[in-house]
């Protein structure tokens, strides 16, 4: 059997995959909202880790994508093609992607997370009043919607961008949960219905997108 750089790539990142895989099965397992005893959680995390090393190594030969960094393929994922053919004018050194808009904003974004960070550890500490947690929660909404949608009209009308600004929310909010103890299951099942709608509003977008094109 042939192993190329790719699979040898992402054989290492399978490595770290499979170790918070089994955390999270484990924990899952623990708290009683899952039941598969130790067994079933090697087992488990076994799969994911089996499933995210095909789809990635498929995804990455598929597109031919030789950089491992995750970050580069999670915005060649989202980005959108139909986006792109809309706005034919602007150079692909114009085009704000994600990693671009992040490395321009690096600083708001280390801010953000300090301040984040600053917030858990007064909570844990101090115990401040919770009601600042609406103050963190909209200043944090405000900077990741400025670094993931950026600052021009043309780089707001990517639908996918959407669904990156809801998956890096929802880590911020789980943190939360997790750090101050917080019931993690209720949050988790509202996510999934939500992101499930919005997955289903991008693909509805996505298709009025690609018929305009089509039509044009």
């Amino acid at each position: 059997m042939n192993i190329g750089p790719i699979e040898k790539e992402e054989l290492w990142r399978s490595l770290p995959v499979y170790f918070f895989s089994f955390l999270i099965i484990g924990y899952l397992d623990m708290e009683r909202y899952i039941s598969v005893g130790v067994p079933g959680t090697f087992i488990l995390a076994f799969l994911v880790t089996a499933i995210h090393f095909s789809l990635m190594v498929w995804y990455r030969k598929k597109e031919k994508i030789d950089n491992p960094s995750i970050f580069l393929i999670i915005d060649y994922i989202f980005r959108s093609k139909s986006y792109e053919d809309k706005i034919p004018d602007i150079s692909k050194k114009e085009k704000t992607s994600i990693l671009s808009s992040i490395r321009k904003n690096m600083r708001l974004l280390i801010i953000t997370i300090l301040l984040y960070i600053g917030y858990l550890y007064a909570s844990l500490v101090y115990k401040i009043d919770q009601i600042f947690w609406i103050l963190i929660l909209l200043f944090v909404g405000g900077t990741l919607s400025k670094i993931v949608f950026g600052e021009r009209e043309v780089d707001r009308k990517d639908p996918m961008k959407l669904l990156i600004f809801y998956v890096i929310a929802c880590v911020f909010i789980f943190v939360r949960c997790l750090v101050l103890d917080y019931p993690i299951l209720p949050i988790l099942k509202g996510s999934i219905i939500l992101g499930a709608l919005l997955v289903l509003l991008v693909l509805g977008i996505k298709w009025s997108q690609h018929k305009q094109n089509s039509d044009n």
